[in-house]
């Protein structure tokens, strides 16, 4: 938990703020803050909400992990799903006036489905 303290405490250096001015900011009672700070007490959820509605570009996993957030474009590599896409050279023309569902499969074959009337 001290970890956590620590990087509130960096965070409020680079903002600039004492314990008293950010409990004013957040609209809390000061000496809850102080004594988050001091590391009498912990940090309450309530306190990192207020923290996170205070400044919204605060990375809150960073703050109570002390890892940092994967940026969107992180995010979005590692849920890419790989798309293979290969060049079917012959179809076969179907022509029975019906509809139609042609299924195509990986290994380049495919099966044709005609609807029964």
């Amino acid at each position: 938990m001290e970890d956590v303290v620590a990087r509130i405490e960096q965070w409020m250096r680079q903002k600039g703020m004492t314990a008293p001015e950010l409990a004013k900011t957040l609209d809390m009672n000061r000496s809850t803050v102080v004594h988050i700070i001091n590391g009498r007490n912990k940090p309450s959820l309530q306190f990192v909400i207020n923290l996170a509605a205070y400044d919204p570009e605060i990375d809150l996993r960073f703050l109570l992990t002390g890892q940092h957030s994967p940026t969107p474009l992180e995010s979005k590599k590692a849920n890419e799903v790989k798309v293979e896409t290969k060049i079917v050279e012959r179809i076969k023309e179907v022509n029975t006036g019906k509809n139609t569902m042609i299924v195509l499969h990986s290994d380049g074959t495919y099966k044709s489905f005609v609807e029964q009337q």
